[in-house]
């Protein structure tokens, strides 16, 4: 598994997912970046699949003590990856229980995801 980010503007970061996300890896993802990119306000997440294969097998993504604590720190997320992903990212995201906005773009359509994530 790949997991990456980097800002792309003020407070707007790209985190890039390629492979088979394991728990591991994206909890330690999460403990690196936590204290940084909520420190100013809120956020916005370009969320782009590349390659992307799914998630390890495991009840540890039962836990969504990270959505509690930041859900009101995230204001938009715009995830882009081919289509097949698109229901299981939106429970992934907990998109139906957000604050956030959430948008789902087909890899084709990563400029308009791009403005719709900075309108």
């Amino acid at each position: 598994m790949t997991l990456s980010s980097h800002p792309i503007a003020d407070q707007v970061y790209q985190i890039t997912l390629s492979g088979l996300l394991t728990w591991d890896e994206f909890q330690t993802y999460l403990a690196q970046v936590e204290s940084k990119a909520f420190a100013s306000g809120k956020v916005r997440i370009f969320l782009y699949l590349k390659d992307f294969t799914g998630w390890e097998s495991s009840d540890q993504w039962g836990d969504v003590s990270f959505f509690f604590r930041h859900d009101q720190d995230i204001e938009r997320i715009a995830v882009v990856g081919d289509p097949r992903w698109q229901d299981e990212m939106q429970v992934f995201l907990f998109a139906d229980y957000r604050q956030a906005e959430t948008q789902f773009f087909a890899e084709t359509d990563l400029e308009l995801a791009r403005a719709w994530l900075m309108s």
